[in-house]
């Protein structure tokens, strides 16, 4: 490594260091858990952050949450800031959510009503529960460069 690289090496993670240990200094705390947990390691971990949610109903505008990766392995999916180990407990919260703000919606608005609200989740959660997309596919990997030494790729 050249020794403009290691400079730039040493000063990300001093930055990346105080960043972590620093809470009043983090402005996300997803930010904060996602960098502790991956320079716990040294690498970054693939993930692939598409939204997993295949329903698309949204009584008074107000769709179903998304399913995304936390980048937590051990809960990989995340609804609202919550994580999960897997896809149906995401995706119930995820039904469950959409439907509290759909009731609220409904007793507030008055153009629709609460029963409507539970008719679209249970479509929500029935929709969930066929879905065959239930988990995240590992990134490409694609060369960009290389040297004498080494081959270095990208996730796409």
């Amino acid at each position: 490594m050249r020794p403009s690289l290691y400079l730039l090496t040493a000063a990300s993670g001093l930055a990346i260091a105080l960043l972590s240990s620093s809470p009043s200094l983090m402005i996300d705390p997803h930010l904060d858990r996602l960098i502790q947990h991956e320079f716990r390691t040294g690498i970054l971990a693939a993930r692939q952050l598409s939204n997993l949610q295949a329903f698309t109903g949204a009584l008074g505008g107000l769709g179903a949450s998304a399913i995304l990766n936390s980048g937590d392995p051990d809960r990989p999916f995340e609804v609202d800031g919550d994580t999960f180990i897997d896809f149906d407990t995401a995706a119930n919260r995820a039904c469950d959510n959409q439907k509290n703000r759909c009731a609220e919606a409904a007793n507030n608005l008055k153009q629709f009503s609460v029963g409507d609200c539970d008719r679209q989740s249970e479509t929500c959660k029935s929709e969930a529960a066929a879905t065959t997309n239930r988990g995240f596919a590992p990134p490409e990997s694609v060369l960009v460069s290389s040297n004498e030494q080494f081959d270095f790729f990208c996730d796409v």
